[in-house]
């Protein structure tokens, strides 16, 4: 069975000859990579190298560039580049797009009879002039971005052949791939290397200068990671507050949870992240419940 979900993510599109130059010297993402049939996760660092915000890249179409972003940061990311597009030959806005979340094996089948196409490759976008659809990291999951004027008719035809999910169950699957969205509640507060986003394909080492990338590129030659996103698994009947502490079993902070998704009414899986060398033997919050860790997609790589 497919799910649809009315995602809590807005859009910053940036658009003119300039759009992808000005992304390579702004954020984490190589954008020579990012084209209309190809999408990128990635971010905007402060200097210190900490995310300010994270964004899917979706190109749609030429020169267009819509940055997927959640809607609790919008209005600092699109007035953080607001400050330095004046000097380039792209503009900045906020368009009237929808952004909805497809989960399910059976989605492919269902999206291609819909729309007569559907990405089979992770990062893989296709488009027409009403939507755009973009296959993401972890099992059978889609981004779709729908013009305004065709929002509606579009959600009605879905809606009649899949169940209407929460964002819960986006968020779930977001923990699945190991995916950490950029919050409200933890912008500024991480390096894109400790929520995973080598692993993701989300910085590039070689692309060259942006705000934050000697702190970052740093971090990575020196090998001096020590804490990153673990996925883990806890009995709970309600969704931990982000930010909420991990302790090891000497009652010392070993990490915090950065997403939290409810996996059944007893159960809650979570993205957190944590020193590696203390991963085994955690525990959530001041009650110290035991968490689980669980497996996630990918390796993360460390230099030593």
């Amino acid at each position: 069975m497919s799910a649809i979900i009315r995602l809590t993510d807005a859009l910053l599109n940036i658009q003119g000859i300039d759009a992808h130059k000005f992304l390579q010297g702004q954020t984490t993402t190589d954008f020579k990579e990012v084209t209309p049939e190809q999408s990128r996760l990635g971010g905007y660092a402060n200097l210190k190298g900490r995310l300010v915000f994270s964004f899917r890249a979706i190109e749609w179409p030429a020169q267009s560039i819509h940055l997927v972003i959640n809607q609790s940061l919008l209005a600092i990311a699109k007035n953080t580049l607001q400050k330095y597009i004046v000097f380039s030959k792209a503009q900045i806005s906020t368009p009237d797009t929808s952004v909805i979340g497809v989960l399910g094996a059976e989605s492919e089948k269902l999206l291609s009879e819909l729309f007569g196409f559907c990405p089979t490759t992770i990062n893989q976008t296709l488009s027409n002039e009403q939507i755009s659809l973009t296959r993401v990291d972890g099992d059978s999951r889609w981004l779709l971005l729908v013009k305004a004027e065709f929002s509606e008719t579009v959600w009605q035809q879905l809606s009649q052949h899949a169940t209407v999910g929460s964002i819960n169950d986006w968020h779930l699957a977001q923990i699945a791939a190991g995916e950490t969205p950029v919050l409200a509640e933890t912008t500024e507060l991480y390096q894109p290397q400790e929520l995973n986003y080598l692993a993701l394909n989300a910085i590039s080492y070689n692309k060259g200068c942006y705000t934050g990338q000697e702190i970052i590129a740093r971090l990575y030659f020196r090998g001096k990671l020590k804490q990153w996103v673990h996925r883990f698994t806890v009995k709970l009947s309600e969704l931990p507050a982000l930010n909420t502490v991990i302790y090891d079993a000497t009652g010392h902070s070993q990490g915090h949870v950065v997403l939290a998704a409810q996996a059944d009414a007893h159960t809650v899986e979570l993205l957190a992240i944590v020193r590696h060398d203390h991963c085994q033997q955690v525990f959530l919050g001041e009650e110290k419940l035991p968490l689980q860790l669980l497996d996630l997609p990918y390796m993360v790589e460390v230099k030593e």
